[in-house]
C-alpha cells in the first residue's frame, strides 16, 4: 500500500472515530438527561445516568484529540493541492478545539452533584437540577458557537477534495454545501427569536451529512483512487 493511501486510511480513522463519538457525546447522551422547564425530572436523569454522564466527559475529551488529528492528518494528505486552502481548513478546525474543550470544564464541575445528592434537601434538589438545566443551555449554545468553526472548515477541506483528482468531486461539492449550510443555521439561529420554528437544522445540513460521512468512508475503505471523474 503507498503512502498516500496509508496516509488517506488513517484520515479515514481517525474521521471515523470522530464521528461516532461525536454522536455519542453531542447527541445521545444529552437526549437522556434534560427535561426542559423541569429540574427535578433533569435531576433524577442525571443521577440515573451517572456512569453514562460520566463515560461522555472521556468522550468528549477523545472527540476532540480526534479533531486535532484528524485535520492534521488530511493536511498530509492534501496539502500539495493548495497551501493556501489547506492551512485554512486546519486553522478553522484547530480553532473550535479550544473552544468546545473548555464546555468539558462545567461537566466536570457537575460531578459535585453525585457525591452531594445523598445530603440534599427538596430545595437543595431542585436548586441542582436548575444548575443541570443551566449546563445543557449552555453547552447546547456553545456547540452552536463551536458550529462556526466547524462549518467553515469544510469549505476549504472540500476544496481540496474537489481539486485532488484521487477523491470523488461531488464529495468535494457536499462538504462546501455543507459549510453554506451550516453558517446558514447560524445566522438564521442568531438572528431571529422563532428561527427553529421555521427551519428544520437536521434537514438543513444534509449536504454536510452526506459529504463528511461519504468522505470518511471513502477514505477508510478505498483511501485514494487516481483519476477519478466523478
Amino acid at each position: 500500500m503507498n503512502t498516500r493511501k496509508k496516509t488517506a486510511r488513517l484520515a479515514g480513522l481517525y474521521y471515523l472515530f470522530n464521528v461516532v463519538l461525536s454522536v455519542l457525546y453531542m447527541e445521545y447522551i444529552p437526549s437522556l438527561i434534560p427535561v426542559w422547564n423541569n429540574p427535578e425530572s433533569t435531576l433524577e436523569n442525571l443521577i440515573n445516568h451517572e456512569t453514562l454522564f460520566r463515560v461522555g466527559i472521556l468522550l468528549g475529551i477523545a472527540v476532540h484529540i480526534s479533531f486535532i488529528l484528524l485535520p492534521i492528518t488530511l493536511h498530509k494528505l492534501l496539502g500539495h493541492i493548495n497551501k493556501h486552502f489547506a492551512l485554512m481548513m486546519v486553522v478553522f478546525a484547530l480553532i473550535s478545539v479550544p473552544i468546545s474543550f473548555t464546555l468539558l470544564i462545567d461537566q466536570y464541575e457537575l460531578l459535585g452533584i453525585f457525591k452531594d445528592y445523598g445530603t440534599m434537601d427538596l430545595i437543595g434538589q431542585r436548586e441542582a437540577g436548575l444548575e443541570v438545566l443551566t449546563f445543557y443551555e449552555t453547552l447546547y449554545d456553545g456547540f452552536l458557537l463551536c458550529q462556526t468553526y466547524w462549518g467553515l472548515w469544510l469549505f476549504p477541506f472540500g476544496y481540496l477534495v474537489f481539486k485532488s483528482g484521487f477523491l470523488p468531486k461531488f464529495l468535494g461539492i457536499a462538504l462546501m454545501l455543507g459549510c453554506i449550510t451550516y453558517m446558514i443555521d447560524i445566522i438564521g439561529s442568531t438572528l431571529f427569536a422563532n428561527y427553529h420554528e421555521h427551519v428544520d437544522t437536521m434537514t438543513l445540513i444534509i449536504p454536510a451529512a452526506i459529504g463528511e460521512i461519504g468522505i470518511c468512508l471513502w477514505l477508510l475503505i478505498i483511501g485514494t483512487k487516481d483519476n477519478i471523474k466523478f
